[in-house]
């Protein structure tokens, strides 16, 4: 193979034995390639599955590739469990991998997701066309470039009484970053909840039924939201024969008081992952879309730090915030936001100072947001 050879491009000619040469050239070759295309070239079917082991492990020696471009080769899981050995290396110096129009699903998103952990080179990983990616494998990436709290909320559990047509309620803790099975212990514990096995127990929300693996975070709640119990089928515990009697229906205004729901505090991981492909992240059907496209932005900017301390508490600020929460914000909270108003304010406003008045409610929010989304030097961040 050429030594000056620095770009390698073929695209739909390449059989099983045409791979296997190629592996054997780049083993042995002495100089790294920078720019690798092997498009259309059906890499990834179940018919070359060690052929495709034998070229990740060969192209993994050249030490300078920078572009690799795998475009319709039929890419799933193991060719993923192949690509993520090469993105695992700490020494991969790899920074764009381009797998449009492969078989990628949520199984395969995870892998390359959980190889990017301790990864610092890599920034674009585009996964467009891959239509088999939903809202679970999008949420591996937010993962790896976010950071979700594990501040406690409170949800409005209701259950139909066995046998009839009564409704019971309670009130569960659940964190937004943990798993919503987590509920199971505190339902099995209310003398009220009729069923123990929870192996046929459906958990509802706005009539759409959730996986209980999933988070709190993953479905959006926040505090207060109403959840339905659902069983399919099975017996209800016959320690429980209390059908008859008067349900203990909550109000949800009087369970759970007006607080702070709007802001989950959401932080920067620090990742240089900055893109997904333009299709990928623009996807309608993920909740927190909006939330992935801000990190993905904020980290392709070459000062990210200021960006990353603020651009999700300033998202919330612009899609969540209402004037009533924010008077009720956390006391430790609102003294820093009336500091940054008042600091901005004070540019723009002659003579106003901090023993002066304050503004109404809506031009402080007004101020807030300002400042979070345009001015985080102010901030202090």
């Amino acid at each position: 193979m050429n030594p000056n050879l620095h770009t390698l491009n073929i695209e739909g000619s390449l059989g099983a034995c045409g791979v296997d040469l190629l592996s054997s050239a780049l083993m042995g070759r002495t100089q790294s390639i920078e720019n690798v295309s092997l498009d259309g070239n059906c890499m990834g079917s179940s018919e070359t599955k060690e052929t495709f082991d034998t070229f990740i492990t060969a192209l993994n020696k050249n030490r300078e590739l920078r572009r690799l471009s795998l475009i319709g080769n039929q890419i799933g899981v193991h060719g993923c469990t192949s690509l993520a050995r090469l993105l695992k290396d700490p020494d991969s110096k790899l920074k764009s991998l381009i797998l449009r129009h492969n078989c990628i699903d949520d199984k395969c998103a995870a892998i390359l997701a959980g190889s990017l952990s301790s990864n610092v080179q890599l920034n674009n990983i585009d996964l467009d066309r891959n239509e088999r990616v939903s809202a679970k494998g999008l949420m591996k990436f937010l993962q790896l470039i976010s950071r979700t709290s594990s501040a406690t909320i409170r949800l409005m559990v209701q259950w139909k009484c066995p046998h009839s047509t009564d409704k019971m309620s309670a009130v569960l803790k659940v964190k937004i970053n943990e798993p919503l099975y987590n509920m199971a212990a505190q339902l099995r514990a209310n003398e009220k909840f009729p069923w123990s096995d929870m192996s046929n127990v459906n958990i509802l929300l706005d009539r759409s039924a959730l996986d209980w693996s999933e988070t709190a975070f993953f479905y959006g709640m926040k505090e207060g939201v109403l959840i339905d119990i659902g069983v399919e089928s099975g017996e209800w515990d016959q320690r429980f024969p209390w059908c008859d009697a008067v349900p203990t229906a909550l109000d949800i205004n009087k369970a759970i008081p007006s607080k702070m729901s709007g802001i989950h505090e959401t932080l920067a991981s620090n990742h240089t992952l900055s893109s997904l492909g333009y299709e990928t992240a623009l996807r309608r059907n993920f909740l927190h879309g909006k939330v992935l496209r801000e990190f993905l932005e904020a980290n392709k900017r070459e000062n990210k730090r200021p960006a990353e301390r603020v651009k999700i508490f300033r998202y919330h600020v612009q899609y969540n915030l209402s004037v009533e929460e924010f008077c009720e914000m956390d006391a430790v909270m609102q003294p820093h936001i009336l500091a940054w108003i008042g600091r901005a304010l004070c540019v723009t406003d002659d003579g106003r100072a901090y023993l002066t008045n304050p503004p109404p409610p809506i031009v402080r929010l007004d101020a807030t947001y300002r400042i979070l989304r345009a001015a985080p030097v102010i901030c202090g961040f």
